[in-house]
């Protein structure tokens, strides 16, 4: 698959392969949402507990956080989609965030 740069993309910002890999998780779509409302810092404890179930329990967020840490977040950040500060375990959003997002919209309002 190529590697083809959406129009107005700076160098750092995801090609479309990316995008979309990184949006075709649902929790991923969640925590780009979650981060965007969010003060410019959102620490991942905060993030796992705005994204588990009302009836989770503290192992269930505790095994979310571990996937957020381990798996989410750094696909994301890595895609350029939001930043992710792997020692002081925070996130925040980016402008290709806000981009991202309204892709994830427009695909909303696609008829099926």
């Amino acid at each position: 698959m190529s590697s083809v740069r959406t129009p107005l993309d700076a160098e750092n910002e995801p090609t479309l392969t990316e995008l979309f890999d990184a949006l075709a998780d649902e929790r991923r779509r969640r925590i780009l949402d979650a981060v965007e409302r969010a003060d410019p810092r959102l620490p991942v404890a905060l993030l796992a507990n705005a994204l588990a179930p009302d009836d989770a329990d503290e192992d269930d967020v505790r095994t979310l956080r571990v996937s957020l840490v381990h798996s989410h977040l750094p696909r994301l950040d890595d895609a350029g989609l939001l930043s992710y500060d792997r020692d002081d375990r925070v996130v925040s959003s980016t402008p290709t965030t806000t981009r991202a997002l309204s892709v994830v919209d427009a695909g909303r309002e696609v008829p099926r």
